[in-house]
């Protein structure tokens, strides 16, 4: 009696198609990833409100508005008194036209910037493009303080959303 081995490949076939049938159309990972990196942006710009580091980038507290000839530092929100008397420096004036004061957060004047940091540009099938719509300062902010970018723990979300569409 001859041994036989035989290997058929009906279910590896149906499979393989399932998987490839769904490779095709990569949009619910995309959407998922993008929601993600946008709860992602969001929690940068709340955990760095006010200067440090968060998920690798380090955001620089507000700068002070001048140094004084005898040596004051003053700071943003002002609130140091007045070399001639009559109260208080006032604080930096935002974008916004407002006052800058004690306990305001960095680039947060009007919110527009961290409400529209992850938005989705562009998306094909082949491509997720996200950033900021309409923010035209956007890039001169990021290079100061980073807000949206691809990390380690990015790539890992992303490929297990990914593998968790491919397996339905």
């Amino acid at each position: 009696m001859a041994l036989r081995i035989e290997i058929r490949t009906d279910e590896l076939d149906r499979d393989v198609g399932d998987i490839r049938a769904r490779l095709a159309n990569p949009t619910p990972v995309f959407n998922r990833f993008a929601q993600y990196m946008r709860v992602k942006t969001d929690s940068t710009f709340d955990r760095l409100r006010r200067g440090g580091t968060y998920r690798g980038v380090t955001w620089d507290g507000f700068s002070p508005q001048y140094t004084r000839k005898d040596g004051t530092v003053i700071p943003a929100h002002g609130g140091i008194a007045k070399v001639r008397g009559g109260g208080v420096v006032q604080g930096r004036m935002r974008p916004s036209g407002q006052r800058l004061n004690a306990g305001d957060s960095i680039m947060q004047d009007t919110g527009t910037m961290r409400s529209r940091a992850a938005l989705v540009m562009n998306q094909t099938r082949r491509s997720l493009t996200l950033g900021p719509q309409g923010v035209r300062y956007a890039a001169a902010q990021h290079a100061k303080r980073p807000f949206l970018f691809f990390t380690d723990d990015d790539a890992d979300m992303l490929a297990k959303f990914a593998v968790e569409h491919i397996g339905r």
